[in-house]
């Protein structure tokens, strides 16, 4: 089983006191002031209550309060404390960070490719894996660059999230089915004109595609000349190429690339496949970083967690 999630119990106890709060707060209205009969005012208040929870759980799923929620639950409620390891997306410390146990879930990914990776890698609050604290160990590097900067970011996740607000730096989210993100875009058919953006964001998205040498494309297309994308993909260091089967079912999908939701891995000529997509490549050096950020492997044995950083010719 999964170590519990500490924010999910904390929505749970968030959702009692605040469907307990509701129905007392109606049910002493509608008695005592409207001296409306005991029964009638359980079963009002009651209905009450349940539509707040439902209201907080839309407002959780499916809008960007999301993501301000989460950044104010980090601010004030999740206190910093000390420790050894850091998260740069959330910014807080802990002893460790902790095993995910993503080789117990089998409906989603495939066990053997999590038996050789470091798998205390996950941050316990903002759930970021080592590739987002390079990225955020990154944007901390680019904070001007960022700030002056058109920045769109695909398939937004908490932690790289929490990163932006707390610095207030403005971003444009997108997503085909996330319904929280500013903007519904097709990766490998981008609604956006030539040229729009300065800086784009890309982590983990491309395994996902049906066509990855499109979206690489339209990546291209809609980053200026000069602009950034910062990206990253599975790349597994026992492969050269890529190795992709879009057709392929869930089962096996998962046992190819160890995700349900996965249509390929990428091999380690991963960066020549972005020089020919029209971009200059270099990657985050992870040997520059902060040492308390470590480790910045795992938790997938298919994953080298490369983050390229390129440059659009």
């Amino acid at each position: 089983m999964r170590k519990f999630d500490k924010n999910a119990v904390f929505n749970i106890c968030l959702k009692i006191l605040l469907f307990s709060f509701v129905f007392l707060f109606i049910y002493i209205l509608l008695w005592s002031v409207f001296n409306i009969p005991v029964a009638v005012s359980s079963v009002i208040s009651a209905g009450a209550g349940i539509l707040s929870v439902l209201i907080f759980s839309f407002l959780l799923r499916y809008t960007k309060y999301y993501y301000s929620y989460y950044s104010f639950v980090s601010a004030f409620l999740f206190k910093d404390n000390e420790g050894e390891v850091y998260c740069p997306c959330c910014d807080k410390h802990f002893r460790q960070f902790r095993d995910n146990r993503y080789y117990d879930d089998k409906k989603r990914f495939n066990p053997a490719m999590f038996s050789k990776a470091r798998q205390d890698v996950i941050c316990d609050f903002c759930r970021s894996a080592p590739r987002h604290r390079i990225i955020a160990s990154w944007a901390g590097q680019n904070i001007g660059l960022l700030r002056s900067s058109r920045v769109l970011l695909f398939a937004p996740e908490l932690s790289i999230m929490l990163w932006f607000k707390r610095h207030g730096i403005k971003v444009t989210t997108a997503d085909l089915f996330d319904r929280r993100t500013d903007l519904r875009l097709d990766l490998t058919d981008i609604a956006l004109p030539d040229g729009s953006e300065d800086v784009v964001f890309c982590n983990h998205v491309l395994e996902h595609v049906p066509d990855y040498s499109l979206a690489l494309s339209e990546l291209h297309r809609i980053i200026r000349k000069g602009g950034i994308l910062i990206i990253s993909f599975p790349i597994d260091p026992g492969a050269d190429d890529v190795r992709e089967d879009t057709k392929a079912s869930v089962e096996e999908r998962i046992r190819l690339f160890g995700q349900h939701d996965h249509f390929r891995v990428f091999g380690m000529n991963s960066r020549k496949i972005l020089e020919d997509a029209g971009f200059e490549v270099d990657t985050v050096n992870v040997a520059d970083l902060p040492a308390d950020i470590l480790p910045v492997t795992g938790p997938a044995d298919y994953d080298t967690d490369t983050v390229f950083c390129c440059v659009r010719k």
